[in-house]
Parts: C-alpha cells; sequence; structure tokens
C-alpha cells in the first residue's frame, strides 16, 4: 500500500495523474473496494453502521481537511488567496439565518429549503470532482477539444440523470421528496423509458468515444465508465434497491447509509489522492521556487512540506483529527448508533447547520481552488503543464 501511494514525479508522460501504481490503487481501485464493501453490507446489513462511522472517520473527515492543506496550511495561498480563505467562512451563515428564520415564523420550510439546497450541491461537487478527474486524464492523453466536450456533457449528463431516476424510481425517495409511494402508470413508464435512452446514450457514448482508441488515450473514457458511471449505477440501483439495510431507520439519513459509503468511499479517496499528487509535486518538487522553499520552512509551512512527503502519516494525522468530525456528526443527532443530542432539539439541528456549512465551505473552496486552466502552476503539478489551458 504504501508503494503505491507513492507518486511519481513525471507520470503525467505516460497518461497517468501520480503514476500506474497510484493511480491503480487510488483513483480506480477505490470504486473496486467500494463496490466490494457494497456486497459486504448488502451480505451481512448488520454490518452498514460500523462502515458508516468507519468511512466517516478514514475518509470523509479526512477528505474535508485535505482542503486545508491545499489552502490555509500553504503559506504561498494564505497570501495570494486571503480574501477567499477568509470571506469563504461567511458560508456558516446561511444555515443559522435559516435555521432561525423557521423558527420565528413557526415554520419547518425555511430549513427544510436548506436541506435540498445542500443535498444537490453535495450532487454537483461529486459530478464535478468526477469530470475534474476524466479531465486530467483527457489531457494526459492528448484529447482533442471535440473529445473533451463530449466527455463534458456525458459525465455531466449521465450523472445527473442518474440522480433524477434514484429520486423517481425508489419508493423511500419518492416519499422523502413528497412524491407518490406508488407512482401512476405513466410516471413509471416514463422513468423505465428515461432509464433505456440512458444505457443508449452511455453505449452510444463508448462506441464513437473507444472507436480506433486504445491504452492511453482510452483511459479518461474507462474512467469515465467505470470508476465513475459503474460505480454509482451500482451504489444508486444495486445497493440502493435493498435500502434501508440498517434495521429501523429513524430519519431520510439512516434509510440510505450503503448508498453513502459506496459513493462517499471513492469520492474520498480520489479527492485525497489528487491532494496528494499535487501537495507532492509543489512541496516537495526541484522547481519549488526559493522564496516559496523558505516560506514553508517554518510553521505550516513546514508541517504541509512534512505531510506531502509522507502521504501515509499524513492520512493516520487527518483520521486522528477527524476524531471531532465523528463528534459532529454524533452532535447533531441523525447519526445511527451515537446520538449526543435528540435530533428535533435545537442544539442538534444547529449542529446541523455547522455541518453543512463546513461542506458548503469546503464546495466553495474547491471551485475556486482546482481551476488548472488558469493556473500554469496548478498544471504543472498535475502534470498536464504541456497542454494548453483552454
Amino acid at each position: 500500500m504504501s508503494a503505491g501511494l507513492t507518486v511519481d514525479q513525471t507520470a503525467g508522460q505516460a497518461g497517468w495523474i501520480g503514476g500506474a501504481r497510484f493511480d491503480r490503487v487510488v483513483f480506480f481501485g477505490s470504486s473496486a473496494l467500494a463496490a466490494l464493501l457494497g456486497g459486504v453490507m448488502l451480505a451481512v446489513p448488520r454490518a452498514v453502521v460500523l462502515l458508516w462511522w468507519a468511512w466517516l472517520l478514514l475518509l470523509d473527515g479526512p477528505h474535508l481537511l485535505a482542503t486545508w492543506t491545499r489552502s490555509y496550511l500553504d503559506p504561498a495561498e494564505r497570501r495570494a488567496r486571503a480574501g477567499l480563505l477568509w470571506g469563504s467562512w461567511l458560508w456558516l451563515l446561511p444555515g443559522p439565518a435559516l435555521w432561525a428564520l423557521g423558527r420565528g415564523l413557526g415554520s419547518t420550510a425555511p430549513f427544510t429549503a436548506f436541506l435540498g439546497f445542500a443535498t444537490l450541491w453535495s450532487w454537483h461537487h461529486a459530478v464535478r470532482q468526477n469530470y475534474g478527474l476524466v479531465a486530467i486524464y483527457d489531457r494526459l492523453a492528448g484529447a482533442t477539444a471535440r473529445q473533451r466536450r463530449l466527455d463534458w456533457w456525458f459525465v455531466h449528463g449521465a450523472l445527473w440523470a442518474l440522480f433524477g431516476l434514484f429520486v423517481l424510481m425508489l419508493p423511500a425517495n419518492r416519499i422523502i421528496t413528497g412524491l407518490p409511494a406508488e407512482l401512476p402508470g405513466v410516471a413509471r413508464a416514463a422513468g423505465f423509458a428515461g432509464a433505456g435512452l440512458l444505457a443508449l446514450a452511455v453505449a452510444g457514448y463508448a462506441a464513437l468515444r473507444l472507436r480506433g482508441v486504445t491504452g492511453r488515450a482510452a483511459r479518461p473514457v474507462w474512467f469515465a465508465l467505470l470508476p465513475v458511471l459503474g460505480l454509482y449505477v451500482f451504489a444508486l440501483f444495486v445497493v440502493g434497491a435493498f435500502e434501508p439495510l440498517a434495521p429501523h431507520p429513524e430519519n431520510p439519513e439512516q434509510v440510505f447509509l450503503a448508498v453513502a459509503v459506496v459513493g462517499g468511499i471513492v469520492h474520498g479517496a480520489q479527492y485525497l489522492g489528487v491532494v496528494s499528487v499535487v501537495n507532492r509535486r509543489r512541496h516537495t518538487s526541484t522547481s519549488t521556487s526559493t522564496s516559496a522553499s523558505a516560506s514553508a520552512s517554518a510553521g505550516a509551512g513546514a508541517l504541509v512540506r512534512w505531510l506531502a512527503a509522507r502521504p501515509l502519516q499524513a492520512w493516520g494525522l487527518a483520521a486522528l483529527v477527524s476524531v471531532a468530525y465523528l463528534a459532529l456528526n454524533a452532535a447533531r443527532g441523525t447519526s445511527p448508533g451515537l446520538a449526543l443530542l435528540p435530533a428535533s432539539s435545537a442544539g442538534a439541528e444547529l449542529c446541523l447547520c455547522l455541518y453543512w456549512g463546513l461542506f458548503f465551505h469546503h464546495y466553495y473552496l474547491d471551485q475556486k481552488l482546482w481551476r488548472p486552466h488558469s493556473s500554469a502552476a496548478l498544471r504543472r503539478e498535475l502534470g498536464v503543464a504541456g497542454e494548453p489551458a483552454a
């Protein structure tokens, strides 16, 4: 595992992000691990709650913290993006504001709208990350502008279509969203027709993009089809079809614990992987500027350099810090097996606001930090420095 997490500084020359072994373990292998654990949860439903807490500790919390190593712990980023880094904490405010509004009006509608927005932004964030990795592989493979455009439409269109079908076709989701528990025949037929059209679109995309393409040039296509689309189909419609696997769910979140674990494993592992690659190249490369090296020699800069050079130790430290993240999840009252506060209490709802506020902060920073088209340094760190920015 340690060898698999070693970043190859010249990986981009062979069409890999962190190196052949690194990418197979982190970017492709995480999907295989998630599918395996999804099968375990289907076979042994009592394992769901334990795996859910383990996922929070080992991947979900560390992936949030990884954003900070790309920003607050980096002296150069703190200097260049001070307004963004401190102003982005304003994303902690919408939740408490809507919660207070709802309390004042005696209505749950404002807070429900907040949670609905959180769900949609969460999915958008996942779609954006998946396409981001496909786009990197496209650049490394020398894909044409037309091929990159097709990949953009495929990843975004297919994943949002899956989300729509997931909401429409699963009875638990219909109940959560206020749709009829039993769909009218026309709506059910429309859902199956949509699934059929999506299958045809996937087949057409694969035929078009893989025609005459092999090896490195085919890598972004296979990544889009298997670790991205294939994994989400399995999570939403294979694992999801048997949810709730955890017995006696007490709220909508607990209905889809296993789905969250399967999708979350991939999202967290891939995010940690790409942050590890970029940090490694930024903070240990011989091309690092003298001034940046001097800044990084003390305080937070020295810490981020130490973490960049030791991905396994960095992961372990992030998991240790994520114990606080577990406490926050327990305090928001909706988590299975451990609720420090009653779910309907003011304290639990405010902790839920803080939980989503931290994720909003994470989503917003990501949208600003991961823009390789406008940053030559980031393109170098991703291994696509030789590719055009457009």
